[in-house]
C-alpha cells in the first residue's frame, strides 16, 4: 500500500497536479479511488479539465480509464455524463454552462467508469467543494494540471499531490530541477504576521508591513507599475523596515527591481500559485539575502514520479525516485511500483 493513501481523508479538498501531460497524474488519481473503493470514507471528484478518456486527445496515446465505486460523488459535464458506463444517481445539475454543457454532479450507484470534466475557475470549484461536503462527503479530489497552478491555491485545495516524470524532461538533472523549484515553492514559508494582519482588507496593489504589523500603502496598483515608484518603495523599505506585500502576482521585472535595493527586503504573497518567477532569479534574490512569504500554504502530501513519457523513453524507476528523495528531502514513489 503507498502510505500517503491514508493521509488523504484528513482533507477536506486535495488536488492532484500534474507537473506536464502524461507524468502519471491519472494513475494516481485512479490509484486513489481504488484504495478508498471499499474504505467506507465518502469521496467526491471532478476535474478541472478533461480526464479519464481512453485515448489522449493530444497525443492519441492510450490512457488509463477511471472507474468509480457506490457512494461515490462524481461531477461531470452533460456531454460526458450522457458517455457514463456506471448507475449513478443525479444530485444537482448546475444553473451555468460549460462548453460541454452543464455540470451534472451524481452519487455512483453501481460501479463503472466515467470521464471527469469540471469547473475550470476557483470560484466554481469552490462552490462544488461546499456543496459536496453538504452532500456528505468527507474529502473532495480535484484533479488539476500546472498550467493551471492557482487551482491548487489553499484557497481551494487544502492539501496537494504533486506528480512529475520523464514527460517532463528526459534529462534527469533538468527534471529534478524544475520538480525541485516547484516544490520550494510549494513549501514556502509562511509570514510570521499571518494572523497580525487584515490580508483580506486589502486592495490589488503593492503594500508595506512594519516589524510591528502596521500597513502602509504605497496607492500602486500592481507590480507592473513598480518600477515608477521605485525610489519611494526603496525609500520607505529602508525607513521603516517594512516587509512587501503583493495583493496580486510577483513576477520577473518586480522582483528584479526588489534586486536592484540596496538591501533586500522580504516580500509576502498570498500562495505559491502568485509567483510567475524564473529559478534563476527567485534563486538570485535568496542569495542576496531576500526572503519570500505566503499567507497561505497547500498541505503537500505526496510526490509521485512516472519514469515512462509518452513516445515511450524510460528512465530508471529506482534511479529517478532516489534521485528526486535526495534533492527534496523525501520519499518519492512511482505508483505503479509502490
Amino acid at each position: 500500500m503507498i502510505p500517503f493513501l491514508t493521509d488523504i481523508i484528513q482533507y477536506g479538498s486535495v488536488s492532484v497536479v500534474g507537473m506536464a501531460k502524461n507524468v502519471g497524474k491519472t494513475v494516481c488519481l485512479r490509484s486513489i479511488l481504488d484504495y478508498y473503493k471499499n474504505q467506507g470514507e465518502a469521496i467526491a471528484v471532478t476535474s478541472i479539465g478533461v480526464d479519464g478518456e481512453k485515448t489522449d486527445v493530444l497525443y492519441e496515446n492510450s490512457k488509463p480509464e477511471l472507474t468509480f465505486y457506490p457512494g461515490m460523488l462524481v461531477q461531470t459535464s452533460e456531454f460526458h455524463y450522457r458517455q457514463r458506463k456506471s448507475t449513478t444517481e443525479i444530485i444537482d445539475v448546475s444553473r451555468e454552462k460549460t462548453a460541454m454543457g452543464r455540470l451534472i454532479s451524481a452519487r455512483v450507484v453501481l460501479e463503472g467508469k466515467m470521464i471527469l470534466s469540471g469547473y475550470s475557475y476557483s470560484a466554481g470549484l469552490q462552490r462544488f467543494i461546499k456543496e459536496a461536503h453538504t452532500a456528505g462527503s468527507t474529502t473532495v479530489l480535484i484533479d488539476g494540471a500546472l498550467s493551471r497552478m492557482s487551482l491548487a491555491s489553499p484557497v481551494v485545495a487544502q492539501a496537494m499531490i504533486l506528480c512529475t516524470g520523464a514527460a517532463l524532461s528526459k534529462n534527469l538533472v533538468q527534471l529534478v530541477k524544475q520538480t525541485q523549484y516547484q516544490y520550494e515553492l510549494i513549501n514556502l514559508p509562511l509570514y510570521p504576521l499571518k494572523n497580525a494582519v487584515d490580508f483580506s482588507s486589502m486592495q490589488p496593489g503593492i503594500w508595506g508591513i512594519s516589524p510591528e504589523g502596521e500597513v502602509h500603502n504605497f496607492h500602486i496598483r500592481s507590480a507592473l507599475q513598480g518600477k515608477e515608484a521605485k525610489e519611494e518603495i526603496e525609500k520607505e523599505v529602508r525607513k521603516r523596515k517594512l516587509t512587501i506585500y503583493l495583493s496580486g502576482l510577483l513576477n520577473d521585472s518586480f522582483l528584479q527591481l526588489l534586486l536592484s535595493f540596496k538591501e533586500k527586503p522580504n516580500i509576502v504573497v498570498s500562495d505559491f500559485t502568485k509567483i510567475f518567477v524564473q529559478p534563476p532569479l527567485f534563486y538570485s534574490f535568496l542569495k542576496a539575502g531576500g526572503r519570500i512569504f505566503v499567507v497561505n500554504r497547500t498541505q503537500l502530501l505526496a510526490v509521485c514520479a512516472n519514469p515512462i513519457s509518452v513516445d515511450g523513453y524510460k528512465m530508471n524507476s529506482v534511479q529517478l525516485c532516489q534521485t528526486l528523495s535526495q534533492a527534496l528531502g523525501r520519499e518519492v514513489y512511482d505508483i505503479k511500483k509502490a
